[in-house]
């Protein structure tokens, strides 16, 4: 019978067809497969040796290398390998399926033509997608960390103490060597309906401790009033007297008294503003910022198919109309009791609302404030990170891509995002501790909310909250670094006991 066979196939005793498929598995293995065992090798080893690279960068020595590993020329370069990888392995297809040609006859001839061309037309689709997303990714990069365009909240630099006010813009310092701890002020901008003006709506700190593997997300709720500036040049005692969602507005509107040393950069002013006032009312150091367009989580959200959230009754808002566009709804905002799949435009209404009330089980009515809305937001961000890692995005990894370009900013370093993606499994870890500095623990109601709804913030208990989160001794600036009551007062200088 094998001898028959191999009469059929003119002396062989392999299947060509056979052989191609395996070489498009990996190359050099349909030569193995038919007895050709230095062709194998020769076909298989610079892929052996690209695959222990990639290993060794990922896990293994060369791991330090890691956080350049999206810059641009480094991208450059895969794309010239995956276009070598795809004639490489071309070559090797033919070469297992349609060699030696003369042995080769009649039907297995035909077959072994057609199954060579099928996997050679396959692969390059497949090599064609993977430098599709990867200039999609260098694209989506370069807008994320080297943003051609500024959202309205602008570009600043990087301080969380009491620096001069001269301070150079967007040339921090910090260089973030991948062990110590992080801290990165998330900067939501929303233009909701009705509004004239963007404002910063989100403000929300992300610390992380690469080494202790934790994670905390503390919110500034949106109406928090008084909170520190640097010096006094603006407002007695160092204190801004309106809400901390329009500080950065107010900055950018007259930079050349708010930041004399950028006076021609307002959109620089307002997010250097907010981001030592953030810092100075942690008592952190804030080390880079990320500027996130609320309405464009929504296409985030959509280009993966959506995420789970949950309430524990039937959320109601009537004075939300639930859109985007504030188009010509009065309908009010209905979200369901229990965990849902929720569209963009579904979770954006469930981190936006902050009215009306949840009605639970039992029939009680529990009254919604910005508070619950700050807590939401933190869901949102974590289901959002949670669906990213546990879903498979591989088909949907170029609307993603472009949705990301299209909401994010950051002045993070590019040639360190690779560091900076290493740190993402830490938010929606087991570790991460979520914080809202709302009331009644952190900030009393305002007395007369109908004429300014301001609240006032509890210095002490706010300095008692971060000293639990990072130590007493780790808190800087005047405001939570010592007990002085402004920034010019002499005590201001001396840590607090």
């Amino acid at each position: 019978m094998r001898e028959t066979e191999a009469a059929e196939l003119g002396g062989l005793t392999h299947r060509p067809w056979l052989a191609a498929l395996l070489s498009f598995v990996f190359p050099g293995l349909g030569q193995a497969y038919s007895g050709r065992p230095w062709s194998a090798l020769l076909f298989a080893a610079p892929v052996v040796v690209l695959v222990l690279a990639v290993t060794a960068v990922a896990v293994g020595p060369l791991v330090e290398v890691r956080g350049s590993l999206f810059a641009s020329e480094v991208l450059i370069g895969v794309l010239v390998a995956n276009g070598l990888l795809l004639g490489w392995r071309g070559i090797a297809i033919a070469h297992a399926g349609l060699t030696p040609w003369d042995r080769i006859h009649g039907h297995d001839r035909r077959t072994a033509l057609m199954v060579v061309g099928t996997l050679i037309f396959i692969s390059f689709a497949m090599h064609a997608w993977v430098g599709a997303v990867v200039l999609q990714l260098n694209d989506t990069l370069t807008q994320v960390f080297e943003p051609e365009r500024r959202p309205v909240a602008g570009l600043g630099g990087v301080n969380g103490d009491q620096g001069p006010a001269d301070e150079p813009v967007n040339e921090p310092e910090f260089k973030w060597d991948g062990t110590e701890r992080i801290n990165v002020l998330l900067v939501g901008t929303d233009n909701a309906p009705g509004r004239e003006a963007t404002l910063t709506d989100v403000l929300l700190v992300v610390s992380i401790d690469p080494v202790a593997e934790t994670a905390v997300m503390i919110s500034v709720p949106r109406d928090t009033g008084y909170v520190p500036l640097p010096d006094e040049r603006m407002f007695a005692g160092g204190l801004y007297p309106d809400k901390v969602n329009e500080l950065a507005l107010q900055a950018s509107l007259d930079p050349a008294t708010w930041c004399p040393d950028i006076p021609d950069d307002p959109e620089a002013c307002g997010i250097r503003t907010v981001e030592r006032s953030v810092g100075l009312y942690l008592g952190l150091e804030i080390h880079h910022f990320a500027l996130l367009d609320m309405a464009g989580f929504a296409d985030m959200i959509d280009a993966i198919g959506g995420v789970e959230l949950c309430l524990p009754g039937e959320l109601v808002d009537p004075a939300f109309d639930g859109s985007l566009t504030n188009g010509e709804s009065n309908d009010g905002l209905v979200l369901p009791s229990g965990c849902h799949l929720y569209i963009g435009i579904n979770a954006l209404a469930y981190a936006r609302s902050r009215q009306g009330y949840i009605e639970m089980p039992d029939g009680e009515r529990v009254q919604q404030t910005d508070f619950d809305r700050a807590e939401r937001q933190q869901r949102v961000l974590l289901a959002l990170r949670s669906e990213l890692a546990d879903s498979d995005t591989l088909l949907e990894l170029p609307q993603l891509l472009r949705a990301i370009s299209r909401t994010v900013n950051t002045d993070f370093p590019r040639e360190q995002a690779g560091d900076l993606a290493s740190l993402l499994p830490l938010i929606a870890g087991p570790n991460i501790e979520r914080v809202v500095l709302g009331y009644p623990d952190f900030v009393d109601l305002p007395v007369n909310p109908e004429e300014n709804y301001l609240l006032t913030p509890k210095r002490d208990q706010i300095r008692d909250e971060m000293a639990r989160l990072f130590g007493l001794d780790a808190l800087q600036g005047w405001y939570l670094g010592t007990t002085a009551p402004s920034p010019s007062d002499p005590a201001a200088g001396a840590p607090t006991p």
